[in-house]
């Protein structure tokens, strides 16, 4: 239900929703209507071109846990969230592709070589896809292109979403003290909550910002501020549900 709202909540398609809105008054005759939720619809989409927004919604979400200034000396583990493979070019191509998130696996190898002892712990599958091996190929592709040990990993290719990945993962580890949880900065405060809710103890490595410190005026681009303001939907939308279905330890996780 929570996927169906968001979907239907973003930006973009409730402005192209609000054009046919337009075109059916313009056909009906109800021309200064249709005129005035025009005119509404384009003062919308240059406010949102315009105004960081996006920015404004997302950077709470990465300032919440703080990167850490000096690698932790206690860390059992390295618990890297997937999300920034790109899984269907990576099994076409045979290469291996990155997304918008890729910071993940990349931070992970560097993580991995400044202990280079610790296990890793690779989680995540696709929410649409049942095909276990496909989704691991493209993880496994990149790990090995960038030198990692695959002795030291271990996959957990079964969860849909994250608290599945919280759940799932559990059962891989003997103990839940002191794991390093690599994630994008904006999902981190989501994905605290979820693996506390089932008894780790992660400590906060966020990666893949989306947001300088300070946003300001002055750019233009309604592609990015959707974007931009999807991700805020999806991020404060998933801790509102999941503190709701009682998948996360508090609605903002703190550290």
């Amino acid at each position: 239900m929570m996927s169906r709202l968001e979907w239907i909540l973003q930006p973009d398609r409730l402005i192209l929703l609000g054009l046919v809105v337009v075109a059916v008054f313009l056909a009906r005759g109800w021309v200064v209507s249709g005129r005035r939720i025009l005119y509404c619809i384009i003062a919308t989409a240059l406010f949102i071109s315009i105004a960081p927004l996006g920015g404004w919604l997302v950077s709470p979400l990465e300032e919440r846990f703080p990167r850490p200034s000096a690698l932790p000396s206690s860390v059992r583990g390295i618990l890297v969230l997937a999300g920034g493979e790109d899984v269907a070019i990576t099994a076409s191509r045979g290469v291996a592709s990155l997304r918008e998130a890729g910071d993940r696996l990349l931070e992970a190898v560097i993580l991995a070589r400044s202990y280079p002892n610790l296990p890793v712990v690779y989680s995540g599958g696709r929410p649409w896809s049942t095909d276990v091996e496909k989704n691991a190929l493209a993880a496994r592709t990149i790990f090995s292109g960038l030198g990692l040990d695959s002795a030291r990993i271990t996959y957990e290719m079964n969860s849909r979403n994250t608290a599945e990945s919280a759940l799932l993962a559990r059962r891989l580890v003997s103990d839940t003290r002191g794991w390093l949880l690599v994630t994008s900065a904006s999902h981190m405060p989501r994905a605290v909550g979820a693996f506390r809710a089932q008894g780790w103890e992660v400590l906060a490595f966020p990666v893949d910002y989306k947001t300088q410190r300070r946003s300001s005026w002055g750019g233009f681009s309604f592609t990015h501020s959707t974007w931009m303001i999807s991700t805020a939907l999806h991020e404060w939308g998933g801790l509102i549900w999941y503190r709701f279905s009682g998948r996360s330890s508090s609605f903002f996780p703190s550290p």
